[in-house]
């Protein structure tokens, strides 16, 4: 099992955050789509919006999906989220930074990729952490 933390993208287009929350998925677009393509069956991930931080938790259904976006065909490539949860208040940067230092100690990776992938068992660490807070 995976742990991919995917930017929402709030900072191109609110509304994709938005679609991320309400159809349960995890999406990325044009130039960086590709990065949902790695994602398995069973992977779990964390949703994160830049400057709130974790906004949502699920696990991957392995099914990529792709659909149009502002008349660009193929624009955004998507997954669904079973077991999805929307946090209520979101996991800060700092608390989010804190337990990825703590599975694992060398991560100094900046959150403004797509896509953060974590192996087992860091990912296994980082996933029971976070679930504290549903």
């Amino acid at each position: 099992m995976n742990l991919y933390i995917i930017n929402t993208n709030k900072q191109a287009d609110q509304r994709y955050e938005q679609e991320m929350i309400e159809e349960q998925k995890c999406a990325a677009y044009r130039s960086t789509k590709g990065e949902i393509e790695y994602i398995q069956k069973g992977d779990k991930v964390l949703l994160y919006s830049n400057g709130s931080g974790i906004v949502a938790r699920g696990i991957a259904d392995g099914e990529v999906k792709m659909k149009d976006d502002l008349g660009e065909i193929d624009a955004e490539y998507y997954m669904s989220l079973n077991e999805f949860y929307e946090y209520i208040k979101a996991i800060p940067y700092n608390k989010i930074q804190s337990i990825l230092q703590k599975a694992d100690p060398s991560f100094a990776k900046p959150f403004n990729v797509t896509a953060l992938k974590f192996s087992f068992p860091v990912s296994k660490e980082i996933w029971f952490e976070v679930n504290r807070y549903v």
